[in-house]
């Protein structure tokens, strides 16, 4: 378990699963990761869990007010040789959307990857109309290293899904500039 100001970030749980079912079957929630009309059932959700709850870096988020779980998040893709991972962040629980909650996520992975398994790359992938996210990582001091023009296709219209990246010492830099975040 990881401790930070206002969320916790613990490993995955048999009893999430519903949670999650509930947000991975949200259009509202999935448009934001290029997926338009998902259809999960229990059977697939408990699939996933299986195949992704012995992964070291792949956490729940819990609000610690509430103890409520709002969201989960992963480094994934880690490649040792290359000392690179990609970075993944849901809020799920969208009265939690906007307050602040996914940038101290990504604030603590971000220090899990460069401080804590001395990372030299952490990158992300996001759809062009995700502004709220593009916004959280560019504030973060994520990079965009380019486009995969039209990638995704959403609700009848094709997506430029958008490529950034945070190196170590940009993360580092970016710390000593801002210490208290």
């Amino acid at each position: 378990m990881i401790v930070g100001k206002r969320i916790i970030l613990r490993a995955w749980e048999r009893s999430d699963i519903e949670a999650f079912k509930r947000w991975f079957n949200d259009v509202e929630i999935t448009v934001y990761a290029g997926e338009a009309y998902p259809a999960l059932s229990s059977e697939q959700e408990e699939r996933y869990y299986q195949n992704h709850a012995d992964d070291k870096h792949t956490y729940c988020i819990v609000a610690r007010d509430q103890g409520m779980l709002i969201g989960n998040c992963a480094l994934f893709n880690i490649v040792s040789r290359n000392r690179s991972a990609e970075v993944g962040i849901t809020i799920g629980e969208k009265a939690y959307w906007n307050q602040g909650y996914g940038r101290e996520t990504l604030g603590m992975l971000l220090e899990i990857a460069f401080e804590g398994l001395g990372l030299n790359r952490v990158s992300l992938r996001v759809v062009d109309f995700n502004e709220r996210a593009r916004r959280c990582y560019l504030a973060a001091g994520f990079a965009e290293e380019g486009r995969l023009r039209q990638d995704t296709f959403i609700k009848g219209k094709f997506h430029d899904v958008i490529i950034m990246a945070i190196l170590a010492d940009e993360y580092y830099a970016h710390k000593r500039a801002r210490p208290n975040q």
